[in-house]
């Protein structure tokens, strides 16, 4: 492979890789991949790869411009230049196959989120020990309503007193985990909480009592509403939801946490 191919290829995939994470971007599906305070960040990505991609391109172009034409036969100095480069540099196309296979994968694989059978793996943080230091300020004064899953089991981790907490009314949204743990008649209502990106997602949920929780299969997901309770899980205090209402609802457009 000469060198003036090898950089048409680069200029090429650079482009395509910074278009496809551009659709993902606006698609609002990168969100699935990373943490959404890297999303800036991404941005810069794409105009930094379209820069590159675009200037690789515009010089091979003005190569092949400035050669102009000559005799058949006799050699013209750019491309010995370029014999000699190729020759001493010895691109090689594995790189590029390097960079490709990610991009493919990235096309050819459907983009979802984390679901339960991923719990399966990394097991199900019901007390959030990955919060106690480092997160977010708990929201003591925030509407019980207005809660999610993260922001009950910060505060049932906190130093307060989680009696405070008791009998008030949960509004939470997430996926169905039947967690074998549980008794019968309760299941995890759960999300994944993202630190960095999903490689270090970690799975959070919190206990929902209810008659036809059976009926429920994994990874639907669901509104869970009902006052919490406290419940005795392995030795740790957990709030559990004594549920009034559980209905199927869809994926939300944001399905992870975010510490």
């Amino acid at each position: 492979m000469t060198l003036r191919l090898y950089r048409l290829f680069q200029g090429l995939v650079l482009l395509f890789l910074g278009i496809f994470l551009l659709v993902k971007i606006v698609s609002g599906k990168l969100i699935w991949y990373i943490n959404q305070r890297f999303v800036p960040l991404t941005v810069l990505a794409v105009i930094a790869l379209a820069v590159i991609g675009v200037t690789l391109l515009d010089e091979i172009r003005r190569t092949a411009g400035n050669q102009g034409p000559h005799l058949e036969g006799q050699d013209h100095p750019q491309d010995e230049e370029e014999a000699r480069d190729g020759h001493e540099h010895a691109p090689s196309r594995w790189r590029l196959v390097l960079i490709l296979i990610p991009l493919a994968i990235g096309i050819l694989v459907p983009a979802q989120p984390l679901t339960a059978d991923a719990m399966n793996s990394k097991g199900v943080n019901a007390s959030a020990p990955a919060l106690a230091s480092g997160s977010s300020v708990v929201k003591f004064d925030q509407a019980a309503d207005e809660r999610n899953i993260l922001d009950w089991l910060r505060l049932f981790g906190s130093k307060d007193d989680p009696g405070t907490y008791l009998g008030q009314d949960a509004n939470v949204i997430g996926f169905v985990y039947h967690d074998p743990r549980l008794k019968d008649g309760q299941f995890l209502v759960s999300r994944f909480a993202l630190v960095c990106c999903a490689a270090d997602a970690f799975a959070v949920g919190m206990v929902v009592e209810w008659p036809q929780s059976a009926a429920l299969p994994n990874d639907q997901w669901v509104k869970v509403k009902g006052p919490v309770e406290a419940i005795n899980l392995e030795d740790q205090k957990l709030p559990l939801i004594q549920a009034k209402l559980v209905e199927p609802v869809k994926i939300p457009d944001q399905p992870y946490l975010f510490p």
